[in-house]
C-alpha cells in the first residue's frame, strides 16, 4: 500500500515564513534605521521647503502682474474714452474679452469717467457660479457686460449676457441706476495720481466678492479710469492648484496668505474657505484660525518675522511641523504674508545614503530567504489561485463541478473538497430556487427569516389553451417531454428581461418583477418579456405543428400592483414568493384572454408606467371575481417601428388598428351608441371582424335596445375565474 504524501499545516507554514522574513528584515532595517540621524532628514526637508515657498510666492506674485500690465496698456489704447453705445457696445471690449480669457484669474475689467459713464465686463466660468447666481445669468454665458450711461438726466443700465463666441444669450435693463463709479475706491485713488494703484480690499458692488483692484487714470479730459479685479477665491485656488501639483506627496500640507491683524485672505483648502467668504450677502475675511488644522494661527502668533523665516513649532494637537513665510509685495498690502506649513510626518524619510543603505541590506536579506519564499510560495499559491477562481465562478453561480484538488498543505485539501461539495449543493439549489434569489442570499450574508415587505411588482401570469384535453391525447412520456421544453423557453426569456420566475402550476407560469432585486424600469421590462414569450411560444407551434406534434396556444397577462414579497412557510422550511391582492387579480385578468380572444392583456397600471413606444389597444373595463375596484385591460401588440426592440415592432396596419379602435372605444364609453355602432362597422370594413368586435356589437345592439343605467361606468362584471 503506497504511503500517503505528506501533510504541512497550512497556518503552520504561513506562520514560519512569516516570521523568519518579518523578524529578520525588520530587524536589521530597525538597527540601520536607529543609527541614522533624525536632525539631518530635517535639515533636508527645511530646504526643500524653502525652495518650494520661494516657488509658492512667485507663483501667488504672478497672480497679480497681469492686472498692472493690462490696466497699464488700456489707458493707453484710442478709444480708452469712449462711451458705451446704445445696445452696450463699447470700442474696447474686444480688448477687454481678449485679456479676460488669456487671465482666468482677473474677474473683472471696466471702465469709468469722469461723467459718471461706466462699462465692464466680468467673467463668467465654471468657478464663479456665485457671481453668476448673483447677476441671474443663463447658465451657458461665459461674460456678463454692463453698461451706464446718461440719458435724458437718467443713468440707464444694461446688462448683456453673452456666451465664449460673443453671442448674446439674454440682458436687463434697469431704468434709474444708482450705481456712480465715480464715488468708488479705485476710481478716487486712480485719480490722485498718475501710476497705477492698488486699493485695499474691499466688497465689490455687483457681487458679493471681496477683492482687491488695479486701477490706473488715463489723464483725459474725461477724468477716464480703467480697472481690472481680482477676487481672494481667485487667490484662493490658485494656492489650491500649487498645493495639488507641487505638494501632492504630503497630504496635510497647507498654504496660506495672511495679514497680522489675523485676516485669513486665501488658503489652499479652497473648498472651506470660499464657504466661509461666501456664507452671506455681506461677505467677510474669515480669521486665520477658521480653516485647516490650526496651524496658522500658530505660525501668526511667531510675528513679526525676519523673512524668509523658517519655523519649527508645534501643531494645536501636539505634531511637529515645519514652516516657511515669506513677505508678499506691497500690492497685496503692507502687512500681507503667504506661509507654507507641512507636519514633519508627511516629509522625506532618511538622506538618500541611508535609505540606499537599507535598501540594499534589505535586499540582501530578501536575497538569503528567497529560495525558501519561492518553494513556499510554488507550493501555497497554485492551489490557492486554482481556488480563487473556483470561489469566483461559486459567486457568479456558475456551479459547474471542478477536478479533484490535489495539495500537501491539509486545509487547502480540505477546503477543496468543501469548496466542491458547496458548488454540488448550490447546483442542487438553483433548480428550486430563483438563481438572482440565490444570489442576493449569498450576496448578503444574511440568515433567512420569515416575513416580508410591501413592493410594488409587475406580475406576470401564463396559461396553455385546452391543456387538459392535450394531456388526455398525448402519452405521458412526450407530454412531459415537450412540456419541459415549452417551459425552458419561456423561463429563459424571462429570465433575460430580469424576472423571476416564482412557480409552475403545471403549464402556467407566475413570474414578477422588481423582485428581489430592485428595478426601476420593471412595467418596460415585464412588456418586452411577455411580447417575447408570445413570439417564442407562437414560432415553437410553428415548428411543433410542421412536426405533427400538439401545440400549446399561450395566453399572458400583466399586472402591476402592490404585494407583500419574501419568505413564508414555516422556521425550518420556507418558500419565497409573493402574495397580495395584484397577485388574484393577474390571475383572473389572464383568465379574460378566453372570453376577448386575445393573447396577451395589460392592467391600465402596466400600461401607465410604460412608455409610448408600447402599441396597445383598449379592450374592456372590467370587475374581476373578487376584485373590488374597477381596471381597464388592454391588448399589448408591440412596440412601434424604430424604437427599443425591433424585433417586437409592429406593422403600420397594426399601428392603425388600435388608433381607429381607441377612436371607437371612446365613443363607446361616451354612451353614443349610434356614433359607436358606425365606428365599430367602419373598424370591421377596414380591419375585419374578430372575438372582440362581435362582442361589442353584440353589446352596442343591447344597450341600443335597452340602455343602461345613468350611472352605468362602462365595467362588466365577472362572477367567475
Amino acid at each position: 500500500m503506497a504511503m500517503a504524501a505528506p501533510r504541512v499545516s497550512f497556518k503552520v507554514t504561513i506562520l514560519a515564513l512569516f516570521v523568519v522574513l518579518t523578524v529578520g528584515l525588520s530587524a536589521v532595517v530597525s538597527l540601520m534605521s536607529y543609527r541614522r540621524n533624525s536632525e539631518a532628514t530635517l535639515h533636508a526637508a527645511e530646504r526643500l521647503l524653502e525652495q518650494e515657498g520661494e516657488r509658492i510666492v512667485a507663483t501667488t506674485e504672478q497672480l497679480i502682474e497681469p492686472l498692472f500690465s493690462v490696466t497699464n496698456s488700456a489707458v493707453l489704447l484710442p478709444g480708452i474714452d469712449a462711451t458705451a453705445g446704445a445696445h452696450g457696445e463699447h470700442r474696447l471690449a474686444p480688448v477687454m474679452f481678449s485679456a479676460l480669457e488669456r487671465y482666468p484669474q482677473m474677474t473683472a475689467l471696466y471702465i469709468g469717467n469722469g461723467r459718471g459713464d461706466f462699462y465692464r465686463i466680468a467673467a463668467l466660468n465654471a468657478v464663479r457660479g456665485n457671481a453668476r447666481a448673483w447677476l441671474q445669468a443663463p447658465q451657458e454665458a461665459m461674460f456678463a457686460v454692463q453698461s451706464i450711461v446718461s440719458e435724458r438726466g437718467r443713468r440707464i443700465e444694461r446688462w448683456r449676457f453673452v456666451d465664449g463666441e460673443r453671442r448674446e444669450l439674454g440682458g436687463a435693463v434697469d431704468p434709474d441706476e444708482s450705481y456712480d463709479p465715480r464715488k468708488r475706491p479705485w476710481y478716487l485713488a486712480a485719480q490722485n495720481t498718475k501710476a497705477a494703484i492698488v486699493t485695499d480690499y474691499y466688497m465689490f458692488a455687483s457681487v458679493p466678492q471681496i477683492g482687491l483692484t488695479v486701477a490706473r487714470s488715463a489723464g483725459d479730459a474725461q477724468a477716464t479710469v480703467f480697472g481690472a479685479d481680482l477676487t481672494l477665491t481667485s487667490i484662493s485656488r490658485a494656492l489650491a492648484t500649487v498645493r495639488a501639483s507641487q505638494l501632492a506627496d504630503t497630504r496635510n500640507a497647507e498654504i496660506a496668505v495672511f495679514n497680522l491683524d489675523g485676516g485669513l485672505l486665501a488658503h489652499s483648502d479652497h473648498a472651506t474657505y470660499e464657504r466661509l467668504l461666501s456664507a452671506s450677502d455681506t461677505p467677510r475675511i474669515p480669521g486665520v484660525s477658521e480653516v485647516g488644522g490650526g496651524v496658522m494661527t500658530r505660525i501668526l502668533a511667531r510675528a513679526p518675522y525676519a523673512t524668509p523665516a523658517r519655523l519649527r513649532l508645534a501643531g494645536a494637537d501636539g505634531a511637529q511641523w515645519l514652516a516657511h513665510v515669506a513677505k508678499l509685495r506691497a500690492a497685496f498690502g503692507d502687512k500681507s504674508y503667504v506661509a507654507l506649513a507641512v507636519p514633519v510626518d508627511d516629509l522625506l524619510g532618511p538622506l538618500a545614503r541611508s535609505a540606499r543603505e537599507t535598501l540594499l541590506i534589505s535586499l540582501g536579506v530578501v536575497l538569503a530567504f528567497l529560495p525558501l519564499v519561492y518553494l513556499a510560495a510554488g507550493a501555497v499559491s497554485a492551489p490557492l489561485r486554482r481556488l480563487t477562481g473556483e470561489i469566483g465562478a461559486l459567486q457568479n453561480f456558475d456551479a459547474t463541478s471542478m477536478p479533484p484538488l490535489r495539495s500537501a498543505i491539509a486545509e487547502i485539501q480540505d477546503l477543496g473538497a468543501a469548496l466542491a461539495s458547496a458548488k454540488s449543493m448550490l447546483a442542487a439549489f438553483g433548480k428550486y430556487v430563483p438563481k438572482n434569489l440565490v444570489q442576493q442570499l449569498f450576496g448578503s450574508g444574511e440568515v433567512p427569516r420569515l416575513g416580508g415587505e410591501r413592493r410594488s411588482l409587475t406580475v406576470f401570469f401564463s396559461d396553455v389553451r385546452d391543456f387538459t384535453r392535450i394531456s388526455e391525447e398525448v402519452a405521458p412520456e412526450q407530454l412531459m417531454e415537450f412540456t419541459s421544453a415549452y417551459l425552458d423557453g419561456l423561463v429563459t426569456v424571462i429570465l433575460e428581461q430580469r424576472g423571476t420566475v416564482d412557480k409552475f402550476v403545471g403549464d402556467q407560469i407566475m413570474a414578477y418583477w422588481n423582485a428581489p432585486t430592485p428595478n426601476p424600469s420593471h412595467a418596460t421590462d415585464g412588456c418586452l418579456a411577455v411580447l417575447r414569450c408570445r413570439n417564442w411560444s407562437n414560432a415553437q407551434n410553428e415548428r411543433w405543428a410542421r412536426a405533427g406534434t400538439p401545440i400549446l396556444y399561450t395566453r399572458f397577462a400583466l399586472h402591476l400592483g402592490d404585494a407583500i414579497i419574501g419568505n413564508v412557510g414555516s422556521s425550518d422550511r420556507m418558500d419565497y414568493t409573493v402574495v397580495g391582492a395584484a397577485i388574484n387579480l393577474g390571475s383572473r385578468i389572464e383568465g379574460l384572454n378566453k372570453v376577448y380572444g386575445t393573447q396577451v392583456l395589460i392592467t391600465r397600471a402596466v400600461a401607465d408606467s410604460i412608455d409610448g413606444h408600447f402599441v396597445r389597444r383598449p379592450i374592456d373595463r372590467v370587475l374581476p371575481k373578487g376584485a373590488v375596484h374597477p381596471l381597464d385591460v388592454f391588448e399589448l401588440k408591440g412596440v412601434l417601428p424604430g424604437h427599443v426592440a425591433p424585433d417586437l415592432a409592429v406593422d403600420l396596419h397594426t399601428v392603425a388598428l388600435c388608433e381607429v379602435w381607441t377612436r371607437f372605444y371612446q365613443r363607446y364609453l361616451s354612451r353614443d351608441w349610434s356614433a359607436a355602432g358606425e365606428a365599430l362597422a367602419h373598424f370591421i370594413a377596414r380591419f375585419g371582424e374578430d372575438t372582440v368586435t362581435r362582442l361589442y356589437a353584440e353589446r352596442i345592439a343591447r344597450f341600443k335596445a335597452n340602455p343602461p343605467p345613468a350611472d352605468w361606468d362602462g365595467v362588466i362584471r365577472y362572477s367567475t375565474k
